[in-house]
């Protein structure tokens, strides 16, 4: 099969509408999203990603690229070492360093929040969070979608795009009766989407920097979900953290226009 060209905004749209008509529909209906006929339509939705990314993968380059997106997802040893301490430890930090920046002025200290009343029903509630979110989209966000923006714009152009994408995938959770209940409550709307562009940013540069590492993706992605379970942030700190996350994305996007530029050359 010739390869055939990236097509990033079908991909974009696709994903969208697949999630958006399983997720809108649910808010429509008043269906709960944890039980019953609204359960199933909610992991439906949440797979759309998956769904787009396999699709327009295999219209580019067919088993060839499938057999890529595989490998990357599996071979741990494509991403340096420090590079795995950064994707293990980045987020869980700057979540610390919030909470102790707060202690100084004489705030409470950091809460640790462990799900489940057991290790096996931690270790449980970790593998849920891993399948509902981070394994599924990554496999679309950046296994086919920004090797294909990337094909069009400089990283940090790629990255807000993507990031603009994939804060616009969540919208419908928002409007969905229940859907936060069980994870403490909806975030406020703004410094959410900001977060996420923030992320998609630092994302980037972690994936070029290891080979596109979809497994170290995949991981990044488990320990935003993660360290906000465990290490909940009150709205005060939350908005240290989201100004310390700020700083390592503008950092992170200085990088990525300096390896572009240099690449161009």
């Amino acid at each position: 099969m010739t390869a055939r060209v990236y097509r990033p905004f079908a991909f974009l749209a696709l994903t969208l509408t697949w999630t958006w008509a399983c997720w809108w529909g649910l808010v429509l209906t008043g269906l709960q999203p944890w039980s019953g006929t609204g359960r199933w339509l909610l992991y439906l939705g949440g797979v759309g990603p998956l769904v787009a990314g396999l699709w327009f993968q295999h219209r580019h380059s067919a088993g060839r690229g499938l057999a890529d997106l595989w490998q990357r997802l599996v071979q741990p040893g494509r991403a340096p070492h420090w590079l795995w301490a950064v994707t293990l430890l980045l987020i869980p930090a700057l979540s610390l360093l919030a909470q102790s920046l707060l202690m100084l002025g004489g705030g409470a200290g950091p809460t640790l929040a462990l799900p489940g009343a057991t290790w096996p029903a931690a270790l449980g509630y970790a593998a849920f969070l891993f399948l509902l979110g981070p394994l599924p989209e990554e496999i679309g966000w950046r296994g086919y979608g920004l090797d294909a923006l990337l094909e069009r714009y400089d990283p940090v152009v790629a990255s807000i795009i993507l990031g603009a994408a994939w804060g616009a995938w969540h919208l419908p959770l928002f409007a969905m009766d229940g859907y936060y209940n069980d994870f403490g409550g909806a975030p406020a709307l703004l410094p959410f989407l900001w977060s996420i562009l923030m992320k998609s940013l630092i994302m980037t540069w972690a994936y070029l920097y290891s080979a596109r590492s979809l497994l170290l993706m995949v991981t990044f992605h488990f320990m935003i979900n993660a360290t906000g379970e465990v290490l909940p942030r009150p709205s005060e700190v939350e908005a240290v953290f989201q100004g310390l996350l700020t700083a390592v994305a503008l950092v992170a996007a200085m990088h990525l226009r300096s390896k572009w530029h240099t690449a161009r050359r």
